[in-house]
């Protein structure tokens, strides 16, 4: 995420009172962190010499494979401060309350969490805004965005599964929500079908996940940053955003022979002395056409059985509950523990296509015994009064 700085206009603006202003400006700016450590291109202040020491061994790693990836990339005069949140100022705006990193273009300083939900994958984010050159502005709306959430995924695989699925689903929710099906079948014991084979019953249930804004114009990415503090986006509209731009790099990094081939975009529009890239031009190289529909099935198409697993893990509230009340229903033979074996279940993207199996969701296997023990427990308890 990148942090618009209005300073030079204000100055110029309240010139009279320029020595007042500058003294209030400064007081409102975040207290530097107190140790500080210098690296190959800048340098990284923290609280203290080990959390220091781990931002620069990450920056040093990363620095080398950024520019390498990114035509147009210089790493210099670069800070990195490790906040408790990130933030220009003293107090933290609504504006940037829940981002995990900050760039700011005007300091040259990436602003990051300590409490990241990845350190190593937001540095990246966070980066690759910082290396870019001129050319990559040429990007519309939010693509930018998208570009450094595609690189931080490139960059750090651990978590990249993670991202993926977030971004997509986000898009998806954004564009008309995300469409699952659950399969459960059983064996029904001594019964055979027709062919001699064992026979199965169960049930289906197609669950639709929605978004706080499900009918965003997917066009829109194009027209708003939603990647910059001065744009008002709420939380969910941001992620949605970020989520379509990284549908859209993620398209024409594959379709155009990845980052070299979006550059080459950036510097056809600039030879013709436009100021972006045209949205046509985009939606061309992307494959991809205006309606919602479109841009949501492209979205679920991009996500593989990796995708899924991780999708439940964000969402695992409404499997656990349907296997729950299903066996607590059926209450099938032998302990409580081994319920879950006696049963099929299969979990698929109604648009996607992909599927996976209960055994790849062990997280929801541990919830269902747990619920069902404690339901169980709560049972004999009334029984007992």
């Amino acid at each position: 995420m990148s942090q618009a700085s209005n300073h030079r206009r204000s100055a110029l603006r309240l010139a009279p009172l320029a020595g007042v202003a500058g003294v209030l400006f400064f007081s409102c700016m975040a207290t530097p962190p107190s140790e500080v450590l210098a690296f190959d291109g800048g340098r990284v202040r923290a609280a203290d010499a080990v959390e220091a020491e781990r931002v620069e061994g990450l920056l040093q790693m990363l620095k080398p494979r950024l520019l390498e990836l990114l035509p147009d990339s210089s790493f210099e005069d670069l800070e990195v401060w490790v906040q408790e949140r990130p933030t220009l100022y003293r107090y933290a705006t609504d504006a940037t309350a829940d981002a995990e990193g900050l760039w700011s273009p005007t300091h040259r300083r990436i602003m990051l969490s300590r409490h990241a939900d990845h350190v190593e994958r937001t540095l990246a984010h966070e980066l690759t805004h910082a290396v870019l050159g001129d050319s990559w502005s040429l990007l519309p709306g939010s693509l930018e965005e998208g570009l450094a959430d595609h690189v931080s995924a490139a960059l750090v695989e651990d978590g990249a599964t993670r991202l993926r699925a977030g971004r997509l689903s986000s898009a998806c929710l954004a564009t008309g929500g995300l469409e699952i099906d659950v399969d459960v079948t059983r064996l029904i014991p001594g019964e055979t079908t027709s062919e001699s084979k064992p026979a199965r019953r169960g049930w289906s249930a197609r669950v639709k996940l929605k978004g706080d804004t499900d009918s965003t114009d997917p066009l829109d990415v194009f027209r708003l940053s939603a990647g910059l503090s001065s744009t008002k986006l709420d939380t969910g509209a941001k992620r949605g955003y970020y989520g379509l731009a990284f549908l859209v790099i993620s398209r024409i990094a594959a379709r155009e022979n990845g980052y070299d081939g979006l550059q080459r975009m950036c510097l056809e529009a600039a030879e013709e002395g436009l100021d972006q890239v045209p949205v046509k031009d985009v939606l061309a190289a992307a494959g991809l056409g205006s309606t919602p529909d479109e841009w949501r099935r492209a979205a679920a198409q991009a996500m593989g059985p990796d995708e899924v697993v991780e999708l439940v893990r964000m969402y695992p509230d409404f499997l656990v509950d349907a296997l729950t009340t299903y066996l607590e229903a059926l209450r099938p033979s032998g302990p409580m523990e081994g319920w879950l074996d006696q049963i099929d279940v299969r979990v698929s993207l109604v648009e996607g296509g992909a599927s996976i199996a209960l055994s790849r969701l062990p997280f929801v296997e541990e919830a269902v015994v747990a619920e069902l023990t404690r339901t169980s427990i709560h049972t004999e308890l009334l029984a007992a009064r």
